[in-house]
Formats: C-alpha cells, sequence, structure tokens
C-alpha cells in the first residue's frame, strides 16, 4: 500500500513536469507534419487562419497559416490583403514554395495577368501537387481561358478539375461553373467541334446542343434533357445536373385560361392605363386568343378588392398593377397572390425574388446597362456619365455602373445635374478633358444646349444617351444638331414602314411616349402567355416591340435594346 501510494504520488508530481514536454513534443511533432495541410483544401474563412498565426508560436507554422489565410482571402476578393501577406513570408519549405506558387498564379489570374498566370503554371511540376492541389491549378488554368475567352480551354480545364473533386457540393458549384461557360460559348464553336475521343467533354458537348436546339421549344427541351441524361449514365452532370436545368425535367407550359388586367383606367393615370389596354388587347386580337381578359380599375378598386375580385372570377394570372404604389402593396402581401402567375407592369425599390412574380417595365435600368454594353463594345474605356439628380437620375447611375464594374473592373465617372446649366459648368470645368465618351439621361431640349457647350469644349468626345432625347416633337434642325448622337430606344421605332407602326402612330396621335406605353402592353400580353416559360427556362427569350425579353434575376424582364444614330439630317439603325 505504501508503495502504491509513493507510486502514485510519483505519477501525481511527475505528470506536470512531463506533460508540458509531451505537449512541446507532440507540437514539434504536429508542426513537422504540418505543411501536410497545404495539400489540403481550406475550409474555414480567413479569419480562423489569420488568428491561428497569432496563437502559433512555431515559424514554419506560422508561414503555413499564412498561406492557407492568402489562399482564402484570395477567395473572399481581399487580393490586395492576400498579397500583402504573402510579402511576409521567408525561408519557406519546399512544400510551402509550391503552395505558394499555387497561390501567385491565382491571385494573377483574378487580376486577368494572363500571361503571367501562365508562365507561373508553367514553372509547377503537376506530379508534385496532391489531388486538392491539382484542382486548384486547374482553376487558374480555366481562369486563364476564360479572361481570354477561350471558353472551351476553360471547360476542359474544369473537366479535369471534376475527376479531382470529392466533396458534393464542390463538385455541383464546378458543374454548375462548367455549364455556364458552355452557355456563354458560340453555337458554331460546338456543333463543329472535335472532341477527340474525349468523353467527358463529348458529353457536355451533347448536353449544350440539346440545350441549344430545343430552347425556342422547352416543352420539346425537357425530353431532350432527359434523352440525354438516359445517353450518358455515368456522365458526372447525370447524377449531378447543371442547378440552372434541374426544374426543366418537370416543365409545364403555361396554360391560360382566364387573365385579369389590373390597370389605373379612370383619374390622373387614365391616359397610360388606357394605352397600355389598347396594346395588350391589340396582341390578343392579332392572336385570335379566346383567353377571357377581365379588366379591373385600380383607380376605383383598391388592390386587394381587385385581387379578389379577380380570383373570384376564375382567373388564375394577374398582369399589372402598373403603379409603383400599388405594386408595393402586392409586395407587404405576397400571400395574396399566392398561386396565381403575376406580371407586375412596374417595379419598385422594394422588388425581390416572389415565388410566380415577374417584373416587366421600361425601366431606365436597362437603357443604362445597353449603353454601358455599347460603349465598352465600342472600345471606349473612359466614360463620362451625365444623368439629372432625380431618382430616373440616381437608377440609371446605379445601373451603369454596376454593368461598367462588371465589364472594366473600375467605376465610371458619374456627374449629377439639376439644370442643364450644372452640365455646361461641369464640361467647362475639365470633366469632359478625360473622357473618351459621354452618355447622357436628358430631355431633348436641355440635350441641345449640352450638345452647344460640348462641341466648343471638346467637339471629339463621342456622344451616347437615352430614350429620352428622342421625341416626336424633335424638328429637323434638332436632328441636324445632334448629328452623329447614338441613343438607345424600343426596336419597334425601326419598323416606321410597317401597318403595325401606321396603326398604333395613329392611335396615340404619333406620341412616341404613348408609343412605347402601347408596345408594353402588347409585350405584356406575350410575357403573360409565356410565363412559365420565362421563369423557368433558362436563356429563354421573346422577342417583343420593347426589346428582346428575358427574366433577370428576381424575374425582373430585362430588354435588349436597338441603337440609333443621328446621321445626316435623319435616324439610321445601328446595327450590332
Amino acid at each position: 500500500m505504501t508503495i502504491l501510494l509513493q507510486g502514485t504520488k510519483f505519477k501525481k508530481y511527475l505528470m506536470p513536469l512531463l506533460f508540458p514536454l509531451l505537449l512541446a513534443g507532440c507540437t514539434n511533432l504536429f508542426g513537422s507534419n504540418f505543411s501536410e495541410t497545404l495539400k489540403s483544401d481550406a475550409n474555414a474563412s480567413s479569419d480562423f487562419y489569420m488568428n491561428k498565426i497569432s496563437q502559433t508560436p512555431e515559424i514554419e507554422d506560422q508561414q503555413t497559416y499564412k498561406l492557407l489565410a492568402a489562399r482564402v482571402l484570395v477567395t473572399e476578393n481581399k487580393v490586395a490583403q492576400a498579397e500583402a501577406l504573402l510579402a511576409e513570408l521567408t525561408e519557406l519549405t519546399p512544400e510551402q514554395l509550391l503552395d505558394k506558387s499555387l497561390i501567385d498564379a491565382q491571385i494573377s489570374a483574378v487580376k486577368s495577368q494572363n500571361d503571367k498566370a501562365g508562365m507561373q503554371l508553367s514553372t509547377i511540376n503537376l506530379n508534385l501537387l496532391s489531388p486538392s492541389q491539382k484542382a486548384r491549378y486547374y482553376d487558374v488554368a480555366a481562369r486563364v481561358a476564360e479572361n481570354k475567352n477561350q471558353l472551351i480551354d476553360a471547360v476542359k480545364a474544369r473537366i479535369q478539375i471534376d475527376s479531382l473533386l470529392t466533396d458534393v457540393q464542390k463538385k455541383q458549384e464546378n458543374i454548375d461553373r462548367t455549364w455556364a461557360l458552355l452557355r456563354k460559348t458560340n453555337k458554331t464553336t460546338v456543333n463543329t467541334l472535335s472532341v477527340d475521343g474525349d468523353v467527358a467533354l463529348g458529353g457536355w458537348l451533347a448536353l449544350i446542343k440539346a440545350y441549344n436546339d430545343n430552347l425556342n421549344q422547352p416543352a420539346q427541351l425537357s425530353q431532350a434533357l432527359q434523352n440525354w441524361k438516359n445517353a450518358y449514365p455515368t456522365h458526372s452532370a447525370t447524377y449531378l445536373f447543371p442547378t440552372e436545368l434541374k426544374g426543366l425535367l418537370n416543365f409545364q407550359q403555361t396554360q391560360v385560361n382566364k387573365v385579369a388586367l389590373l390597370l389605373p383606367l379612370s383619374g390622373d393615370a387614365q391616359l397610360i392605363g388606357n394605352t397600355v389596354k389598347s396594346g395588350f388587347d391589340s396582341a390578343r386580337g392579332e392572336n385570335n386568343s379566346d383567353i377571357q381578359v377581365d379588366v379591373i380599375d385600380t383607380m376605383s378598386n383598391d388592390i386587394p378588392s381587385a385581387i379578389e375580385q379577380a380570383k373570384q372570377a376564375g382567373a388564375r394570372a394577374i398582369v399589372g398593377p402598373l403603379l409603383k404604389n400599388n405594386v408595393d402593396v402586392v409586395l407587404n402581401n405576397p400571400a395574396s397572390v399566392q398561386g396565381l402567375n403575376v406580371l407586375a407592369l412596374n417595379s419598385t425599390a422594394n422588388a425581390r425574388a416572389v415565388a410566380q412574380l415577374c417584373y416587366y417595365g421600361l425601366a431606365p435600368e436597362d437603357e443604362a446597362e445597353s449603353a454601358a454594353d455599347k460603349m465598352w463594345n465600342d472600345h471606349i474605356r473612359a466614360p463620362l456619365v451625365i444623368v439629372p439628380q432625380t431618382d430616373l437620375g440616381q437608377r440609371t447611375a446605379n445601373a451603369f455602373n454596376v454593368r461598367w464594374q462588371q465589364l472594366s473592373g473600375t467605376d465610371a465617372n458619374i456627374r449629377f445635374y439639376n439644370q442643364a446649366q450644372d452640365i455646361a459648368l461641369t464640361l467647362e470645368e475639365g470633366a469632359s478633358k478625360t473622357a473618351q465618351a459621354m452618355y447622357i439621361v436628358a430631355l431633348s431640349e436641355q440635350l441641345a444646349e449640352i450638345k452647344s457647350v460640348i462641341d466648343n469644349v471638346n467637339p471629339n468626345l463621342k456622344l451616347y444617351a437615352s430614350s429620352r432625347v428622342n421625341s416626336s416633337n424633335n424638328t429637323p434642325e434638332y436632328v441636324l444638331q445632334m448629328n452623329g448622337l447614338q441613343f438607345s430606344d424600343i426596336p419597334f421605332f425601326k419598323e416606321t414602314d410597317s401597318a403595325q407602326y401606321k396603326k398604333i402612330e395613329a392611335q396615340t396621335n404619333g406620341d412616341y411616349s404613348l408609343m412605347r406605353l402601347y408596345a408594353m402592353g402588347a409585350d405584356a400580353w406575350l410575357l403573360i402567355n409565356n410565363f412559365n416559360e420565362l421563369r423557368q427556362v433558362p436563356g429563354y427569350s421573346i422577342s417583343g416591340l420593347t426589346g428582346k425579353l428575358s427574366a433577370g434575376p428576381n424575374c425582373n424582364v430585362e430588354r435588349d435594346m436597338t441603337w440609333f444614330q443621328y446621321q445626316d439630317g435623319s435616324i439610321t439603325t445601328i446595327k450590332n
């Protein structure tokens, strides 16, 4: 017993002394293998790894944590922080140097330094990489190829990544990115590409062909996709189908029996509502449709009552409301339209994703995004954007800037004005000297004054404008003064010789604002009759009077605009 007590006491007193030594030994043991962590995915946040740096005594382990943090910082779009962290690294082990080379290449690719990224990849020995590191290697290769618009090369790199991934979520993300690349690939390229025995690539090309060939017949597309799955049972995309396409396997065509049209048909907005209704009725008549339409005046009925009235009458689809405040009433109580297809004829700041609801209207955002695309494609890299200090101007500026950031990675130079004289002052102070071109949102009479200033300050400045400059009241002198200016508008205005144009022109007394509303009403008919296709079929579009219509985020109907130019006293259509 005494001996046992002594033994117990010995352990009791000795273990506190030995434990730090054992722990230190374990730390060194783990530390010697800790660089192996670099061969695996970094699944934690950058903050987690940054905290570990300060908590870790071993220099080598700190370096490893810095590499892990830098890797994640790049994926979090914190490239400058990642570069700063990498700059702190010294005396790296071979394993650490290898992983750093991958991060360096990743940063170059993110910054679109494609040649540099390619050179950095070429120095890496693939045989030394773990499967996780190889996946990162090919991810850089895919990004570089995509940067260069070499989309099939990017697809091939992503196929390599797929073979290296084991995590289901990451495989699904990679499959979705592969599919997105194929969606952007030119159809001729897809149809003529040789796969040279590459089974995985052959399966992907067969999938995008099935999609492209049947896009305008969604019911057939659903069957074509199922046929593809049957033909390629072992393909990765068969058991992890592209997320964008999953809903199409059970696609149901739009079936409309009765529509409720909710418009302001009395009071101050009567002219607007009646013009939209005329366009809607005209399109319905041209299609010889026997679909019943119940028209409800939202000026004499509040929105909850109008919706309830539509339900009681058996309508399964609603077009409207038109006024913003009424759209907000629907958004504040989305349960009231549950089970109905709703095409709201406006959007508001409260717009969000609501089941079976889409937003459509003549939004200034469509024109702003189109202007950014047009200027970029015209090789403009330094645009000056002039918009009014109003809600319209703010929405236009925001939309243009978001699109410009996507295209160039930089902000656009945006200036606001209250009166035309403000613009003159801005230009005279030198804002236009560094600009290659200007996008203007202004009325015709304002633009005439602005153009005079521009001709004096910077006559070589290319000018772009919104549809607000295109008015039926413009004089021949105005058209001559605007020579060279390009503007966006609905494509319907290029059909001036058509019987439909002359009919609408007569019904609206040639007022361009009313003609646009009439065209909007006609397109609302098309959209509600293709509602499921619009919501569920990615890439599905409808050619309407107001543009090529497709569903964007939150089912906001986007319009591809047509561009016109004042040229030698007349208006010409610019071919895209």
